[in-house]
């Protein structure tokens, strides 16, 4: 195992156009959004917000929803492609204000990273707490909704039996629904296919990984003891981050100052949704490093990032 460090909580990590570049968001208030090459690990992460951050036109989100964010605080993200070819960084955002924000990510002529341009954000609903979010064709999105209002109560809530969260759905004509059906103890990482036709949704607390259209009928469901976020693969297969401690470990990791380097077991699942088949390809003690919540494939390499902590951490895998 390797680290790259100089990072603060790096919760999120995607995957850039071109296949070697990653995008890291800081869970931290005033936090960064990072660029880094995979296959170059000892150079310096490149700071792109706010760094590397104007603001443009706000007209991908809501009209209600037009200043420029200060500061922020990175928790789920989504990269994707938009219609006219552009790529576009979707941000849940816990900064000073809860909200999905959108950024045009400015890219090479091998879609490497360059910059960033705001282009707005949508605001949550009814004071909710958004946890990930996954675009949809056409400038929509989906995003996750672990509870409302206080999050340990709502774990308490939700360890005795009761669902405290939902799935929605947000398109610029007609703004937010609720996706029904979709109700769970802790929705976590939502992701969904390039087509919009399905997602698929961690259930941290029922310990599923649910499968829905996007009309709300659930299509299949697995069993991923506590499931963080979600990736595609390069081969159309899922990687989910799975923790492997008690409920009680992780309402104190919760509580742990952000540069917390956790010791907290885990490992990265392997799922097909075509056949619902979960199998692990990497477990880890948490002894070098904890909680990982993502896992972003590239070849060989399998890179994690964690919700607390100094580095994310990179491993050598069978492809």
């Amino acid at each position: 195992m390797t680290s790259v460090c100089g990072l603060t909580a790096p919760e999120d990590i995607e995957l850039a156009g071109d296949s070697q570049s990653l995008l890291v968001g800081e869970m931290i208030l005033g936090g960064r959004l990072m660029a880094l090459k995979i296959d170059s690990v000892t150079e310096e992460p490149r700071e792109l917000y706010p760094a590397l951050s104007v603001e443009g036109a706000a007209d991908w989100g809501s009209d209600d929803c037009t200043v420029y964010p200060d500061q922020m605080t990175f928790h789920g993200i989504d990269l994707s492609e938009r219609e006219n070819g552009q790529w576009q960084l979707l941000v849940v955002n816990h900064g000073l204000r809860e909200s999905v924000e959108f950024f045009q990510v400015v890219t090479d002529e091998l879609g490497t990273p360059e910059s960033l341009v705001w282009r707005g954000c949508v605001l949550a609903p009814d004071g909710e707490s958004l946890n990930d979010v996954a675009a949809l064709p056409g400038g929509g999105f989906l995003s996750t909704t672990p509870f409302v209002g206080s999050e340990l109560w709502s774990i308490a809530k939700a360890l005795v039996g009761f669902n405290t969260g939902y799935v929605r759905q947000w398109e610029q004509n007609s703004g937010w629904r609720r996706v029904p059906n979709t109700e769970g103890r802790y929705p976590n990482g939502v992701i969904a296919a390039s087509d919009g036709s399905q997602f698929h949704v961690n259930m941290y607390i029922d310990g599923l990984v649910k499968t829905f259209a996007l009309d709300g009928t659930e299509l299949g469901s697995a069993t991923v003891l506590n499931g963080d976020n979600l990736s595609w693969g390069q081969d159309g297969k899922i990687r989910i981050a799975s923790h492997r401690a008690g409920k009680l470990e992780m309402v104190q990791a919760l509580e742990a100052s952000p540069e917390t380097n956790l010791q907290i077991p885990f490992a990265i699942l392997e799922y097909e949704p075509g056949n619902g088949e979960v199998k692990e390809i990497f477990v880890h003690d948490g002894s070098e490093f904890g909680a990982a919540t993502v896992a972003q494939q590239v070849g060989s390499k399998l890179v994690m990032g964690s919700f607390k902590g100094t580095r994310i951490a990179i491993v050598e895998v069978d492809e």
